[in-house]
């Protein structure tokens, strides 16, 4: 009978301890979740200041080891001026020092109403705006062209063998720069 108590007493240690370690797990895990939910509100709203309403559709926690448990998910929120998004969401929560890190939101997209049409209006305005600046470069070569007649026109001859540049306010006689030139025109 002594021999066997303490394979008893073993037994239902084990059996004690089985269960505690088997919860353990989802704790940490629903630890990792609600962290990274916190976390992740802040940066939504960080990223978009016109977010609220910040909801995580789901999440999937696994562990990475080492204390660590990966948190990827889906999430919505409302914006300001009236529409929805979707986005994709990660983050890594560490258990020893109970904290997050490499939050990141990615995939953002509007959230669609069921049998809402496609909207083209990005599409229409990426047009309009594409044939904006066309016409600006357009208009651009044009007024270079301008520039250079102007440029011509800034230098002039006041008297033969004298060449005056307005740009450089100053004057050259026989090809080599003339202070006496230079005085008269531009220094008054």
């Amino acid at each position: 009978m002594r021999a066997l108590t303490p394979l008893v007493i073993a037994t239902l240690a084990m059996q004690g301890l089985t269960p505690v370690a088997a919860n353990a797990q989802p704790r940490e895990d629903r630890y990792a979740t609600e962290a990274c939910g916190g976390a992740l509100q802040g940066e939504v709203r960080d990223q978009y200041p016109q977010a609220y309403g910040v909801r995580i559709t789901n999440s999937t926690p696994l562990s990475q080891g080492r204390g660590e448990i990966s948190v990827r998910g889906e999430g919505e929120f409302e914006d300001r001026n009236g529409g929805a998004a979707r986005f994709d969401y990660s983050c890594v929560y560490d258990v020893r020092a109970n904290r997050t890190y490499g939050l990141d939101v990615y995939n953002v997209r509007p959230k669609k109403a069921p049998g809402e049409k496609k909207d083209n209006s990005a599409a229409i305005a990426g047009l309009v705006l594409g044939a904006i600046v066309v016409g600006a470069l357009v208009a651009g070569d044009k007024d270079n062209d301008r520039d250079r007649d102007r440029d011509r026109r800034r230098e002039w001859s006041p008297e033969p063998g004298v060449r005056c540049n307005s740009r450089e306010a100053r004057c050259y006689k026989d090809g080599r720069y003339s202070e006496r030139w230079t005085r008269r025109i531009f220094v008054r």
